[in-house]
């Protein structure tokens, strides 16, 4: 993989559009592997929900370049992204938003931007395996497992790698109310009207 992005890099700095160039890097996500007893890319704990993001962009401010940015961008920025990058709108239906926003504040001709996400909706709903869906924030994490009609709530903060399920602690109980509220708002907003909520197999069991 460097050796290809190297070649790459090489060749548009040989037709000398280096400077013209938006490079984008990511990969696909991870798999689990034993991981919270489980196998397999579909499920939505960090390890696989995860993936890395390196943006290369000519427009980018000198300030910008070389840090790390930990704000929420996920997969359906990336079109949006290119398209800004390109001059060209994006359609309506698109539920991305353009990364540049965090490293261009101004291009929007000085217009105020609107806040970054601070949580987003993740689902799953193959037939083929367990479904699930989730909200995630910095802090939180809320899962839902619909055949088993299943919570999970982490604090990613003070439990990175999930493995204290909080679910049924008192203390945290405002939380996992709030969060499950939240996290039917979204689904209902982000999926289609007529959509039907995440499904599996019932024969498919979660442990």
């Amino acid at each position: 993989v460097d050796r290809a992005c190297r070649d790459i890099v090489e060749e548009v700095k040989k037709q000398g559009i280096y400077n013209n160039t938006m490079i984008i890097f990511t990969t696909d996500n991870g798999l689990l592997q034993g991981a919270h007893g489980l196998a397999g890319k579909w499920n939505p704990f960090e390890e696989s929900i995860r993936v890395p993001l390196i943006i290369y962009d000519p427009r980018m401010p000198q300030e910008k370049r070389g840090t790390l940015d930990d704000s929420f961008t996920l997969s359906v920025d990336l079109a949006e992204t290119i398209l800004g990058a390109a001059n060209i709108d994006p359609a309506p239906t698109m539920q991305g938003r353009d990364i540049s926003d965090l490293y261009l504040p101004g291009k929007n001709n000085n217009q105020k931007q609107e806040p970054w996400r601070d949580e987003f909706y993740y689902e799953f709903p193959l037939r083929e395996f367990p479904s699930s869906s989730a909200l995630v924030r910095k802090k939180w994490k809320y899962i839902y497992w619909p055949v088993q009609d299943y919570e999970q709530l982490f604090d990613l903060e003070n439990d990175p790698f999930e493995l204290n399920d909080l679910r049924n602690t008192s203390d945290v109980e405002t939380v996992l109310k709030e969060m499950r509220t939240r996290h039917a708002e979204l689904q209902d907003e982000i999926t289609e009207p007529n959509r039907t909520k995440p499904r599996c197999n019932k024969k498919d069991k979660f442990p």
